[in-house]
């Protein structure tokens, strides 16, 4: 069910639960569909469980970007790919993964794959 009052910071309405174990059930089914790590937590406004994204952002203390800002480390090509994805939908950023050359993590790029620098 849809809250009337809790919105994300995306805007919309957040998806609410009325006890913890149904909003666990859902955070495992999102994880098991799709890949996304969420948590349930309560609400203080509504009283209701919402789902929030599990923090689990890594850095690579050896990589940056072109504004010298840790690189975020991903664990797998696949959750590098998942973010890249999101973020080509919400924010209409296009980002592809590759291969960390310090780690075993991946990192993502603006530059296409396989055109190198120009």
């Amino acid at each position: 069910m849809r809250s009337t009052t809790c919105k994300g910071s995306n805007g919309q309405y957040l998806a609410e639960y009325h006890s913890q174990a149904a909003a666990s059930l859902a955070a495992g089914e999102t994880e098991m569909n799709y890949g996304h790590k969420l948590t349930p937590y309560e609400c203080r406004a509504c009283g209701y469980w919402h789902l929030g994204v599990v923090k689990t952002k890594l850095q690579c203390m050896q990589c940056t970007d072109s504004g010298l800002f840790l690189k975020d480390l991903y664990p797998s090509r696949a959750e590098a790919q998942s973010t890249a994805d999101h973020l080509r939908k919400q924010r209409k950023i296009q980002l592809y993964p590759y291969k960390c050359p310090h780690t075993n993590g991946w990192h993502l790029t603006k530059r296409v794959p396989g055109k190198g620098r120009q």
